[in-house]
C-alpha cells in the first residue's frame, strides 16, 4: 500500500462517534426486527446527533413544508437507513478540520460550492425522484471528503507544496493522476474505500464506487451512479460550472437513458446553475 494512503488510513481517518457506532450496529444487528423505538433512543441521548439530525432534516435539501421537530418524524419521512446515513455524515463533517490550500483551492469558496453542489442534487432530484434525492444527499455532503483528507496529511506531511506545483504542471486538469501519483487513488476511488471502512450502506457504497464509469454500474444502482456522476461533473473541484463540463453532465444524461436508465433532460437543464464561484486561487 502506498506510504502515503497508509498514514492517512491509520492516523487520520475520523473516528465516528459512539453514539453513531451504537446506531449503525444496532441496525445492523436487528435487521427485520428493528423497533424505530431503539433508534429514536439512540439517537435522543445525543443532543448534538439530535440537534444535527433535526437542523439537517429541516434544511432546504429535503424541502419540507412544515417543521421538522421530532426525531420520530424525521424517521417517518426518511425511512431508517436515510437516517443513519444522515447521522454519519453529519457526524464525520463536524469533526473534521477543513483546509484544501494543497490543491490551491480557497476553502471557504470549496465549502461553498460543496454546499451549492448537494443543494443542486436535492433541487434537481426533488423535482422528478424524491426517494433518489433523500438516498443521494448523504452521499454529495461527502464527495470532496477525499480531498479534505489528502489535504490534512499533505500539510502535515510537508508534502503540500510539492503537491501544488504538480497540479500546477498539470494545468490543474485530470487531478485524479496527480492524486494516484501521491496516494495510489484519487479522491472518489478514496471516499468509496471510506464508506466502506465506516459501514455506510452498500448501495452507498457501490454508487461512488461507480461514479467515475456509471455505465458499468450494475442495474440496481445504476441510476444512483449517473446522477452523482453528473452532479461531480458540474461541480468539478476546478473547471465545474463552465461549458463544457456542464454539456458533459448533459451527455452523461443522454448516456443513461440509452442504459435504461431515464432522467428528465429538461428538467436538469433546468436545474444546472449558471456558473460555479472559482475557488481556484
Amino acid at each position: 500500500m502506498n506510504d502515503m494512503l497508509l498514514t492517512l488510513i491509520e492516523q487520520n481517518l475520523p473516528p465516528l462517534p459512539d453514539t453513531v457506532i451504537k446506531l449503525r450496529d444496532y441496525i445492523d444487528e436487528m435487521g427485520s426486527k428493528i423497533e424505530i423505538a431503539g433508534v429514536v433512543d439512540i439517537i435522543s441521548k445525543d443532543p448534538l446527533a439530535t440537534a444535527n439530525l433535526l437542523k439537517t432534516a429541516n434544511s432546504a435539501y429535503y424541502g419540507f413544508s412544515s417543521e421538522i421537530s421530532t426525531i420520530n418524524q424525521v424517521i417517518a419521512l426518511l425511512g431508517i437507513e436515510n437516517v443513519k446515513n444522515i447521522v454519519m455524515a453529519d457526524s464525520l463533517r463536524s469533526r473534521i478540520k477543513i483546509n484544501v490550500s494543497p490543491y490551491g483551492l480557497d476553502t471557504d469558496i470549496f465549502m461553498g460550492n460543496c454546499a451549492r453542489e448537494v443543494d443542486f442534487i436535492s433541487n434537481w432530484l426533488n423535482a422528478e425522484d424524491r426517494k433518489l434525492s433523500q438516498t443521494l444527499i448523504p452521499c454529495a455532503m461527502l464527495l470532496r471528503l477525499g480531498m479534505i483528507l489528502f489535504s490534512s496529511v499533505l500539510i502535515k506531511s510537508k508534502k503540500d507544496k510539492a503537491f501544488r506545483e504538480a497540479l500546477a504542471a498539470n494545468d490543474f486538469k485530470n487531478i485524479a493522476i496527480v492524486e494516484q501519483e501521491f496516494f495510489g487513488v484519487d479522491h472518489i476511488s478514496f471516499l468509496a474505500y471510506c464508506f466502506d471502512h465506516w459501514k455506510f450502506d452498500e448501495v452507498l457504497i457501490q454508487t461512488v464506487v461507480y461514479v467515475i464509469n456509471p455505465n458499468s454500474a450494475p442495474l440496481s444502482i445504476k441510476k444512483n451512479a449517473y446522477a452523482l456522476s453528473i452532479a461531480n461533473r458540474i461541480f468539478e473541484p476546478y473547471e465545474g460550472g463552465n461549458e463544457y463540463n456542464t454539456n458533459e453532465a448533459v451527455a452523461l444524461a443522454k448516456e443513461a437513458a440509452a442504459q435504461g436508465v431515464d432522467f428528465d433532460i429538461p428538467n436538469l437543464i433546468k436545474h444546472i446553475p449558471n456558473s460555479k464561484t472559482n475557488a481556484h486561487s
